[in-house]
């Protein structure tokens, strides 16, 4: 892939390893997808962190590996390749750190990233029960009392949450403060007052926990105020956009695994006294399937690029990401007319590719707030 004007030599390398592991999570993807066996994600995020992965983006002094964030889209496309459960949870994690790395004093960078580069859980949470895509209008509260902040609420919806040994979270600190209103929170899960609800059960990203969670007069300290006071929505903002590039690049890499099934199978699978893949109309699919492929990897690389280089990227994130998830269930379902009734079923992972795909379409923000940030976008420069 070092052709790719992207990349160098030093993401081939990254794409190498984490290849390597994406096949040993092929091997256990089935199974935790059917048991909604978390554990298994666990147990993978830890290898990950063997492998020096976690932390590609993190500061040295962090923990971490010092690299751009093209190594960890890399990473994460191979990941998403093998096991789309355990991506979805890595790309949380990161967003968790990526918060922390970029709103925290040297004291919570240190504190929090090492161990997480190391395998330690960060959660990250806004959603609530009727906090979604309106992310204005969480009802989770912190109010000052004497040196300590008092954190009540629900949080709805959250990765990682189940197994995390830190949560970062967003409350309202001043009702009458608009968008300065609220405050970003390192909470520890060995917080009095913090209590874990129940693990969704659901369509596809079976085996990545999504929870609900309680804050139940949970008192901190100022240090563990994330960035300043009044700051946690534009903080929040800054790590989903590049969450919003990671869970594209999960499409990418999902999108990839399904082409791949749908010309395994299409050369194995004989009609008519020859393989379907003789067929011009299956060609046609592959092609079809290929160039989405091929668009998505140069739309989320160049939003990468960009972040990167330090630029502006909130309109290239926003296509990349709606562009990579929606052609993404449009690739799984043509793969699965390739297979047809076989791929209907769990002989072969096709259904799964399927049902995964859907939670990329929503998570991070979806398609319709996608379109919006685009919209504003465009529209602003006139």
């Amino acid at each position: 892939m070092g052709k790719f004007p992207y990349f160098t030599e030093e993401h081939d390398a990254i794409r190498e390893i984490a290849r390597g592991a994406a096949e040993e999570f092929k091997k256990t993807a089935e199974e935790a997808d059917r048991n909604h066996d978390y554990k298994i994600i666990y147990k993978n995020l830890q290898r990950l962190a063997e492998l020096n992965l976690i932390g590609i983006h993190v500061p040295t002094e962090y923990g971490g590996e010092g690299l751009d964030l093209v190594g960890h889209y890399v990473a994460l496309e191979e990941i998403a390749k093998g096991c789309l459960s355990t991506a979805f949870s890595f790309n949380t994690q990161r967003l968790g750190m990526d918060a922390i790395r970029l709103g925290g004093n040297e004291e919570q960078k240190k504190k929090y990233l090492i161990p997480a580069c190391g395998g330690s859980i960060v959660s990250f949470a806004t959603t609530e029960p009727e906090a979604g895509s309106d992310v204005s209008a969480i009802k989770t509260t912190a109010v000052k009392d004497g040196d300590k902040w008092v954190i009540n609420g629900t949080k709805h919806y959250i990765t990682n949450a189940i197994f995390a040994d830190t949560h970062v979270l967003v409350a309202k600190t001043d009702p009458e403060g608009g968008a300065k209103g609220f405050t970003a929170f390192i909470v520890e899960n060995d917080t009095p007052g913090v209590k874990m609800g129940k693990v969704e059960v659901k369509m596809g990203a079976t085996a990545t926990p999504t929870t609900e969670y309680f804050l139940e007069n949970c008192r901190v300290g100022d240090d563990a105020v994330l960035g300043t006071v009044g700051g946690g929505m534009p903080l929040a903002l800054s790590a989903l956009e590049i969450a919003r590039i990671g869970i594209g690049t999960q499409g990418l890499g999902l999108m990839q695994a399904a082409m791949e099934q749908a010309i395994a199978y299409a050369k194995e699978r004989v009609q008519f006294g020859r393989p379907i893949l003789k067929n011009q109309a299956i060609q046609f699919h592959i092609a079809n399937m290929s160039s989405r492929v091929e668009i998505t990897r140069n739309l989320l690389f160049h939003a990468a690029w960009l972040k990167d280089q330090g630029l502006p990227a909130a309109k290239e994130a926003a296509i990349a990401k709606l562009f990579a998830t929606e052609e993404c269930t449009w690739v799984c379902n043509m793969a699965m007319n390739v297979l047809c009734g076989p791929g209907y079923t769990t002989d072969y992972p096709v259904e799964r590719f399927l049902r995964d795909t859907k939670v990329l379409e929503m998570g991070g923000g979806t398609s319709e707030i996608m379109r919006m940030i685009i919209s504003r976008e465009e529209v602003g420069k006139f």
